[in-house]
């Protein structure tokens, strides 16, 4: 049996975001064969459990791993078999400081995106995620004890930062950042103008090892494909490491395998062909 490990947005997904007739009737031949699939993103669950319902993957033989690893859901069960948190004061720590610098930043509660300011960069990421936001004066006070009843996920599973600005300017406020979260936080970017702040074993890589693990299976039959930084963890974990040809160049340089398919032209069925089936 092989589990394959592969991201959403520039890998799995299309530009329009789809999944290619190609990629549908390759990961469904690997279902067949007794294989399992593994869809792994940045993606909180709720935006990664609409496009599994979409395409019929809420069923054995398919897992949700979201918030970059913070969260792996079993499609089959309907349960999450793994969550890893981090405290609301660490969250609230990075936000302030984000937000004084002029960049957004929210985090997440259940099916809400939740954050302290209405900003243009949360208008467009929850259209983007199809998600509903909610603005609140202190989310020490929203994830506390006497908070809302809708709030399923207490503490918050990570923090995100968009920048409005260069990319450079998450490249300083990281490594500022880092003074304070040294090991005690998980930091990645999932995009150039995203900067997400986790669990320390909130990463792709530790997901792939934690599914190995759940499946008594050994690292060697596993395959991870990517195309951000946020994927060089699990590429590098997998025992086949795969970047997609339109991967930027950290994934790139971290692979075992560069795909001759981009994400466009189903990559991810040329990954099923050549390295699962």
């Amino acid at each position: 049996m092989k589990l394959l490990f592969t991201d959403l947005d520039g890998t799995l997904l299309t530009d329009s975001k789809e999944i290619s007739d190609i990629d549908m009737a390759a990961i469904n031949s690997m279902i067949a064969a007794g294989h399992k699939f593994v869809m792994t993103t940045g993606r909180p669950l709720a935006s990664v459990k609409r496009i599994a319902e979409k395409y019929g993957f809420l069923k054995p033989g398919f897992f949700l791993v979201s918030f970059n690893g913070g969260l792996i859901y079993d499609c089959g069960t309907g349960e999450s078999i793994l969550t890893r948190r981090i405290s609301v004061d660490q969250v609230k720590f990075i936000m302030d400081e984000a937000h004084k610098l002029g960049m957004h930043a929210h985090t997440y509660a259940g099916d809400l995106v939740v954050s302290e300011y209405e900003t243009e960069q949360l208008k467009t990421y929850c259209g983007l995620m199809q998600m509903d936001y909610i603005v609140v004066d202190d989310i020490r006070k929203y994830f506390g004890d006497n908070g809302p009843i809708n709030v399923v996920i207490k503490p918050p599973i990570k923090v995100n930062i968009i920048t409005p600005f260069e990319h450079s300017s998450l490249v300083d406020f990281r490594a500022k950042m880092r003074t304070y979260t040294a090991d005690k936080l998980f930091d990645v970017f999932s995009k150039p103008e995203m900067l997400e702040f986790s669990h320390m074993l909130s990463n792709k890589g530790e997901a792939v090892r934690y599914m190995a693990e759940f499946y008594d299976q050994p690292i060697e039959n596993t395959v991870a494909v990517g195309d951000e930084e946020n994927d060089c963890p699990m590429i590098e974990a997998a025992g086949v490491g795969v970047a997609m040809a339109n991967a930027s160049e950290a994934p790139r340089n971290c692979a075992d395998y560069i795909t001759r398919r981009d994400n466009n032209h189903s990559g991810i069925a040329e990954v099923i062909e050549k390295f699962v089936m």
